[in-house]
């Protein structure tokens, strides 16, 4: 029995409904399952995997639920999948293990594979052809409403940081859509359309294949996975601002998107459905290009437009090409969720290797943006081609060139050419320790530097999987992991940088102390209560770690304790650097890495010092063969309402009250290299101006400071270089 278009009225909404609910529930889980990693101490390989995990499940079952619906019908494959998705959640109750989250995201991908393109199939069959892209532009509203909604359900509760909430939140939206299902979708249901309906779609087949509309949608998906992934870390690189400004531009593609899908679904249309998909999708890969050539506010945030414009156009036309391409519709739309859950697996693998081995994100936009116009070219193509305006052969024949040429193109877009002076002065830029680096090489020739760069980023790789706190397998994860134990035997560069650390510790009355590390391993910890931090004033004294140089083990003695090397480590790595890149070959250089600096060889380099709150520089100072590096409380913050006044709480804590420390909003420190200087900076605002003088006039003799006070007065230490003041 078919779907006539009375019953499909009642049976729409109710689909759509179900898969809003369901859909809430998943981006709760997207935006609170990293929190929960980086609160866990575990690396980026664990959430990365376990997101994998979500669309590998999907990308298997997809094509098998579709025909499974086809063949028995879909109301027992929706049920079914609904009562997994419901109750696979509650195991986190039963089972502690922290994999329990890749089985939980595995069987979740499981439950959508079914879900997903059952749905739609369930639209396609249902909904009558000259509507097929207002349906699916309003489907694709709701869908795009929900993953708005997440991340704001999500903030708030995971608020404790508490799992539970989540969990519990997530169950009972997976319910809510199967109550839907139970209560509105017809038992006699099918999703193969019946003899008339077919009859009348047959005469409207759309002008492309479907192996050629699958390409289309895997690049565009692709593009669509490496959006999601990278978006936020090529913000964050260009755009010296605050998390919020970041997240707000970060919405501006699926803003778009979501608000032209609601107001105009399915209206925007050419000739044919298949050029205004191929339109859509070109117009969505352009713009993913040129966020990887853009740079300031503006561009991106129009370059985003441009994608939700995209968008806009192809999503209702690729979803009714789908519904046209053949009678069984769970066949057709569990292949076509098949190919975007491929795209949702390559994209961000792929784009991970790209950023890994060019240290920049740029070049992962620019490759999939021109992987997304080439796989869009077949079905392009092939529309053009059963067109009575264009020849065939002509269409065959430039097509084929254009799209071997765009493929030709992948290569070189993963490469950033370094810009070069006339004075042999080459610039590189990328992305490391969680900020923007880049590096100014005075080199013989580009083949040098080019070189000597490339061995310099595969050194702040190793060492920053050494000595970040979130990379689960590095030296310090281990050390955290490990905490009440036995301790972690580790490299050789984490055992001396974590020595050194400690001296800073002990040269400077403990104001420098790693074991911080307790608080500071969870996401936005100054943002928190500050009852928390307070609970863990017993795991923080730099003087419990234990040390043993035979093993190279470190041991924390108490469970809870913590290491964080961000006072330091970024110091060190650049000093890493340097020495690379002199072993290099390398005269002559800058390498900074997010507003700190060193900078070596015979001349003179200008360094910038930025005003801790306005857009520009306070000044300039002139530096040979010294590390420049500055702490501020404009890097990470929030605005906090205390006793009836804003109050700026931010990341660096006084140990000593475990709160945001206040007697500076700024500091610049020069020293020997860039690994004392940034311990030093982190130290001497903590201290003040008072205190921090003492500091370096007992211990620290050759290095000097600048401090910026909340009245904004500056006060310099004598030996301080001499500022250009900027006009």
């Amino acid at each position: 029995m078919g779907i006539d278009f009375a019953r499909g009225r009642s049976t729409i909404p109710a689909v759509m409904l179900a898969g809003f609910l369901g859909t809430v529930g998943l981006g709760v889980l997207s935006f609170a399952l990293p929190l929960f990693g980086f609160d866990a101490k575990v690396g980026g390989t664990w959430i990365g995997t376990a997101f994998s995990g979500y669309f590998l499940a999907r990308l298997i079952l997809a094509p098998l639920a579709g025909m499974w619906a086809d063949r028995f019908g879909p109301r027992p494959v929706l049920l079914w999948a609904s009562v997994a998705g419901a109750l696979l959640p509650l195991g986190h109750f039963l089972v502690s293990d922290l994999y329990w989250f890749h089985v939980l995201q595995f069987g979740l991908g499981l439950a959508g594979g079914f879900i997903k393109p059952v749905s739609m199939a369930i639209l396609g069959a249902a909904t009558p052809t000259n509507r097929l892209g207002v349906v699916f532009g309003r489907y694709s509203a709701l869908m795009n409403a929900a993953f708005f909604l997440g991340p704001l359900l999500g903030g708030v509760l995971y608020y404790e940081r508490s799992f539970t909430p989540v969990i519990l939140f997530l169950a009972a939206s997976m319910l809510a859509g199967l109550v839907v299902f139970l209560w509105f979708v017809p038992r006699e249901l099918v999703t193969r359309r019946t003899p008339e309906a077919h009859e009348t779609r047959e005469r409207e087949r759309p002008e492309t294949g479907f192996a050629e509309l699958l390409l289309a949608i895997l690049g565009r998906t692709a593009g669509v996975a490496v959006l999601l992934a990278f978006f936020p870390v090529l913000l964050a690189q260009e755009l010296s601002r605050d998390s919020l400004v970041i997240g707000l531009v970060c919405t501006v593609p699926s803003f778009v998107a979501c608000v032209g899908l609601a107001l105009i679904p399915g209206r925007i249309r050419l000739p044919n459905q298949t050029l205004t998909a191929a339109l859509g999708i070109l117009v969505s890969s352009l713009a993913l290009y040129l966020l990887g050539e853009f740079d300031g506010l503006w561009g991106l945030v129009l370059a985003g437009a441009g994608i939700g414009f995209g968008r806009i156009i192809s999503i209702p036309s690729t979803m009714s090409l789908a519904a046209l391409s053949g009678h069984g519709q769970g066949k057709v739309f569990g292949l076509a969720n098949g190919a975007a859950s491929l795209g949702f697996v390559i994209g961000p693998l792929a784009g991970g290797l790209i950023l890994r081995e060019s240290m920049e994100v740029a070049p992962v936009f620019r490759v999939f943006g021109v992987l997304g116009v080439a796989l869009c070219l077949p079905m392009l193509i092939s529309a053009l081609r059963r067109s009575e305006i264009f020849d065939r052969r002509l269409v065959s024949g430039v097509g084929v060139v254009l799209m071997v040429a765009l493929l030709a193109l992948v290569p070189m877009q993963m490469e950033s050419p370094a810009p070069v002076s006339g004075d042999g002065t080459y610039l590189y830029g990328g992305s490391a320790m969680g900020t923007v680096l880049r590096m100014t090489l005075v080199a013989p020739d580009k083949d040098v530097a080019d070189k000597a760069a490339a061995e310099a980023r595969r050194r702040i790789a190793t060492l920053q999987h050494e000595y970040d706190f979130r990379y689960r397998e590095g030296s310090v994860g281990r050390i955290n992991l490990r905490a009440g134990g036995r301790g972690a035997r580790v490299s050789q560069n984490t055992y001396q940088l974590i020595e050194r650390a400690l001296d800073f510790g002990r040269k400077t009355d403990g104001i420098f102390d790693i074991t911080i590390g307790a608080v500071t391993v969870s996401p936005l910890y100054f943002a928190r209560s500050e009852e928390v931090a307070q609970a863990k004033r017993d795991l923080i004294d730099y003087r419990l770690v234990r040390l043993d140089p035979e093993e190279r083990r470190v041991t924390l003695p108490k469970p809870g304790m913590a290491i964080d090397l961000g006072g330091i480590a970024k110091g060190a790595i650049i000093d890493a650097a340097v020495e690379s890149l002199r072993k290099s070959g390398i005269q002559a250089g800058i390498v900074e890495a997010g507003g700190d600096f060193y900078c070596f060889g015979d001349c003179d380099w200008t360094v910038g010092i930025r005003h801790p709150r306005e857009d520009r520089i306070l000044g300039t100072i002139q530096v040979r063969e010294k590390g420049v590096c500055g702490s501020g409380d404009y890097y990470q913050y929030i605005i906090h309402e205390e006793n009836g006044r804003e109050v700026r709480r931010h990341h660096i804590l006084d140990v000593g009250t475990l709160r945001s420390a206040s007697d500076s909003i700024g500091v610049t420190v020069v020293a020997e290299n860039a690994e004392r200087a940034d311990a030093l900076a982190t130290s001497l605002f903590i201290a003040g101006p008072e205190q921090g003088r003492a500091i370096l006039k007992k211990s620290f003799p050759s290095a000097s400071a600048m401090w910026v006070l909340p009245d904004m007065d500056v006060e310099y230490t004598d030996n301080f270089p001499s500022i250009s003041r900027e006009k």
